[in-house]
């Protein structure tokens, strides 16, 4: 069974250098070196260095398979023979470089690799599994995943392409041929035997065999995490993960490895959680603390979300504690503004509420991201309901600006009436917002009508405010506005286009010069009406006042709906309609006969046109 854990005396190799500190790679020496050969080749770093050599020369493998560029250095050679003095740091290098095998010894590595998978094609030998000797195969299987994986690491692609996957694919393969492959344990059960070092009873090929998956997971976890730590390129990094797990087994080994490698980022997180000040500081400090937090986290979130996934406990755990402690600081900050009602639209409440937006974004867990809804419902509700006290304050300082500043109300609280509604669908108290921004605007408008007796404005902005009312009491409200506001368009429209017809009729006044029909002083031309609206009463400017208040009752209980559409008239109402002409005619007769500057002439003349008024609202056939 593999372990998830790398054992102490493997955890410094385990890296992306591995093949570039190997001792024997460095120096030159065969991985059976006897202590006399390692001895020999001090002398001669030795001897280079004093004659001045800038690179160590002579040794027996020196140029021949995966020469280091730029070669190593006297004081890099002699560290690397310094480390074979170690038993334990020995058998690791040995174990991660090319074993020696008569059929390959001496030649370049080409001509070397093709022999190793002539041999890897071979059957096995059938005494192989007998014998203390692992055989060739087994020696050319260990050789070509040390070839592999050395170039894999060593490559300048790593993933960015079908290249590098192919790379990474074919080195786990021979590393898989290496583990299930007996004779390579055996043969490095032999090399322990011969070193026969005290320091060596930890070591063995079981536990190495036991270990090396985890190793090999280790050095590419370390890889993984540099290509998330890359702004761009987590794709890479989750293409590096994937690998991993082609490789590991289901033991839980990847996902053991994984944790090892993200825990300084998560516990980088939780130190900068820890470092956030309380609710008694200062609200500009409380706002930049959240600010930054969220900055600072959101790289190694990034990263914890690449190699664990967005689902794993981890990185779920360290997102919720992200976000809780952004939602202490944005709702210390905005409570403490708050308390202010001058400073309630203080920047620093307009980013607490957007600190809050991020958070609840980055909450994982339904329980934490619930209260920070619930803190982004209610800074959302204040902001609404101030900027609804706002206009209104300023619809009673400037009514002509009424109907624009209820749109502009319309237009900056649909964001935010849309997220309430996104935050508490169905709650009452988003109902209430929604109606108490469509009363703010019916209130600037009623202004803004009782200023400008803009009908066309006003319509337009009760069509669009009743769309933001919800409850079935504000709607009525909104639409006997819409109502009363249409009758009395209508009406204007009946007395600007209908009543001058009528009073450029000589059936019903003649010729004779008229008088006021309240007081009976005769009319003068500065009697005529300054705005030139059509008055079919004749009155003086005296009466004006009280004669135009009568009239507009008139109109507005005799106008027609808006949308009434005429029907053709039938016998009976032209019977009606008929009489009513000839009793208008009769009347208007009698009144002139009695002369218009008589109270019964003028009533007389009176009655005739009310008369005509009623005649013109029955629909009938035309003539």
């Amino acid at each position: 069974m593999a372990r998830v854990e790398v054992p102490a005396w493997l955890e410094e190799v385990a890296d992306r250098d591995l093949y570039r500190r190997n001792a024997f790679r460095i120096s030159g020496l065969a991985v059976t070196a006897t202590p006399r050969a390692v001895r020999r080749r001090v002398s001669e770093v030795r001897a280079a260095e004093a004659l001045g050599a800038e690179q160590a020369e002579g040794g027996p493998a020196q140029g021949r398979w995966l020469p280091l560029v730029p070669a190593p250095d006297h004081v890099a050679v002699r560290e690397a023979l310094r480390r074979l003095e170690d038993p334990v740091r020995r058998v690791v290098d040995e174990f991660f470089w090319f074993w020696p095998l008569q059929e390959s010894d001496g030649t370049g590595l080409m001509e070397a690799r093709e022999i190793w998978r002539r041999l890897v094609k071979s059957p096995a030998r059938a005494d192989a599994g007998h014998s203390a000797d692992p055989g060739a195969r087994s020696i050319a299987v260990h050789n070509l995943a040390v070839l592999h994986h050395a170039e894999t690491l060593e490559a300048n692609q790593f993933i960015g392409n079908a290249g590098g996957r192919t790379l990474w694919q074919r080195a786990y393969r021979h590393w898989r041929m290496v583990l299930d492959d007996d004779g390579c344990w055996r043969w490095l059960d032999e090399r322990i035997r011969v070193l026969d070092d005290p320091r060596l009873r930890a070591v063995s090929g079981t536990a190495f065999r036991e270990t090396l998956p985890a190793v090999l997971l280790e050095i590419h976890a370390g890889i993984a995490m540099e290509a998330a730590q890359r702004p761009g390129r987590e794709e890479a990094a989750r293409q590096h993960v994937s690998l991993m797990r082609d490789f590991g087994t289901d033991d839980g080994t990847v996902d053991a490895v994984l944790r090892r490698a993200t825990a300084p980022i998560a516990a980088a997180i939780r130190r900068r959680n820890e470092a956030t000040p309380g609710p008694g500081e200062d609200p500009a400090t409380l706002e930049r603390a959240a600010a930054s937090l969220l900055d600072e986290t959101k790289p190694d979130l990034r990263v914890l979300r690449a190699l664990l996934g967005a689902g794993h406990p981890v990185t779920e755990g360290a997102a919720d504690a992200v976000a809780s402690e952004v939602n202490a600081c944005a709702v210390a900050c905005a409570n403490s503004v708050m308390r202010d009602e001058s400073a309630v639209r203080d920047p620093k409440v307009t980013r607490a509420i957007a600190h809050l937006r991020s958070a609840r974004e980055l909450a994982a867990s339904g329980h934490v991201r619930a209260p920070i809804e619930q803190n982004l419902v209610v800074l959302l509700s204040n902001e609404i309901l101030l900027a609804c006290k706002e206009a209104v304050e300023q619809g009673e300082r400037s009514p002509s600006k009424g109907a624009q500043q209820a749109s502009r109300l319309l237009d900056d609280a649909q964001p935010r009436l849309r997220e309430l509604r996104e935050l508490r669908r169905d709650a009452p108290e988003t109902d209430e917002v929604h109606d108490t921004v469509a009363m703010a605007a019916c209130r600037l408008l009623g202004g803004y009508f009782k200023s400008t007796r803009d009908f066309d404005k006003c319509l337009t902005g009760y069509r669009r405010t009743l769309q933001v009312a919800v409850s079935e009491q504000g709607r009525s409200v909104i639409r006997q506005n819409i109502d009363t506001l249409t009758r009395e368009k209508n009406a204007q429209a009946f007395a600007a286009e209908v009543v001058p017809t009528l009073l450029r009729s000589r059936t019903v006044w003649g010729d004779d010069p008229l008088s006021c029909m309240r007081c009976g002083r005769p009319l003068r031309p500065s009697d005529g009406l300054p705005d030139g609206r059509p008055m079919p009463i004749p009155h003086c400017a005296a009466c004006r006042s009280e004669v135009q208040r009568h009239f507009e009752a008139l109109v507005r209980d005799q106008a027609p709906p808006p949308t009434a559409a005429r029907s053709p008239g039938v016998t009976k109402r032209a019977l009606i309609t008929g009489g009513l002409d000839f009793a208008a005619a009769g009347l208007a007769v009698s009144g002139l006969a009695a002369g218009l500057g008589s109270s019964a002439g003028r009533v007389l003349v009176f009655v005739a046109f009310l008369l005509v008024v009623i005649r013109t609202l029955i629909p009938g056939k035309r003539r």
